[in-house]
């Protein structure tokens, strides 16, 4: 710890049975270096699989919340943010491996740039490739683009920039909208600001709504190209949803922060919108025979046909699964 006694950084990891993932994780973070400048949190959410008992046995400088019920994602970590004193806060994943340095740089990323609220590290696959954590907002304006591909009309560079996610070459620092709170880094000062992560979100959606509630405070997101963090990803929503299940849950997630922010008039003009424009692609998958994106489109329909045509569906209960 540094000498007056206040850690550089919180780590808060929340799990629910992933035991041996955990381990892992916890032993690529914990180097020496990590060990001196940061605190580090496990809430842990009504597993059954030992993971409680790993912690306590193999872990014992690790500060470990065992509740007695699963409180989802944005409960177990404000949790965490409540007992919190580091400057600042990293949100990490279970499933994830911390690469040599991703700590310490990830630090000094924020501390060169006074008004980054929150960064993530760079996520990467089990085969190296990035994941398409730097996202762009979700607006009328992008779907409507996106969906004519007048996006290829840009400059691969200047469409990676504006448009980011896939488009994006993951080898720069680079402003974001919005991101994931798989590896995400913030500043205390912007969560005293703007809220630590909404409750009213129990499993996806709750960094999407974050990340705008954080913009509207004036603090920026970003990119962090050096500090890198493999992602295996999905391994506790892997117990209790399949892929449709996920994505309906993503969907919902972020028309619920959309909602929020933008009110219900444009989450349902953004609804009717990806509706037909989801007809569309469908029929032009299966004239050009473009096999592996039929399932996609059609969970994508089938979701949007649902909350255009049988009103609005409460995930909740497909939330509940996992408490």
């Amino acid at each position: 710890m540094p000498l007056n006694n206040r850690p550089e950084i919180t780590v808060t990891i929340v799990s629910w049975n992933t035991q041996d993932l955990l381990r892992d994780c916890l032993k690529s973070l914990l180097t020496e270096n990590v060990r001196r400048i940061a605190e580090v949190h496990v809430v842990d959410n009504n597993s059954h699989d030992g993971s409680t008992e790993m912690v306590r046995r193999e872990f014992p400088e690790v500060r470990l919340f065992a509740n007695s019920e699963n409180l989802g994602f944005a409960r177990a970590n404000n949790q965490s943010w409540r007992e919190s004193k580091g400057r600042y806060w990293f949100l990490l994943n279970s499933d994830t491996i911390v690469k040599p340095g991703a700590i310490e740089k990830l630090i000094a990323f924020m501390d060169a740039r006074p008004r980054a609220g929150m960064a993530t590290a760079k996520l990467l696959n089990t085969d190296g490739t990035p994941q398409f954590c730097a996202e762009p907002d979700v607006t009328i304006s992008k779907a409507f683009l996106d969906f004519f591909r007048l996006h290829l009309l840009l400059p691969a560079k200047l469409r990676g920039k504006v448009f980011q996610s896939r488009h994006f070459s993951y080898d720069e620092a680079q402003k974001l909208k919005t991101t994931w709170g798989t590896a995400l880094i913030t500043r205390r000062e912007a969560v005293e600001e703007a809220g630590a992560l909404s409750e009213e979100f129990f499993m996806y959606g709750e960094d999407f709504e974050w990340s705008l509630r954080i913009r509207r405070k004036g603090w920026e997101i970003w990119f962090c190209p050096e500090a890198e963090i493999v992602h295996f990803g999905g391994q506790s929503s892997n117990q209790v949803w399949d892929d449709r299940g996920r994505s309906d849950l993503n969907w919902d997630g972020c028309y619920r922060a959309l909602r929020l922010h933008r009110g219900k008039t444009y989450v349902k003009t953004l609804q009717v919108i990806f509706y037909f424009m989801t007809l569309v692609e469908l029929a032009m998958d299966n004239l050009f025979r473009r096999n592996t994106l039929i399932n996609y489109h059609r969970a994508k329909l089938d979701y949007h046909s649902r909350k255009l045509f049988s009103g609005t569906k409460n995930l909740k209960s497909n939330e509940s699964k996992s408490r």
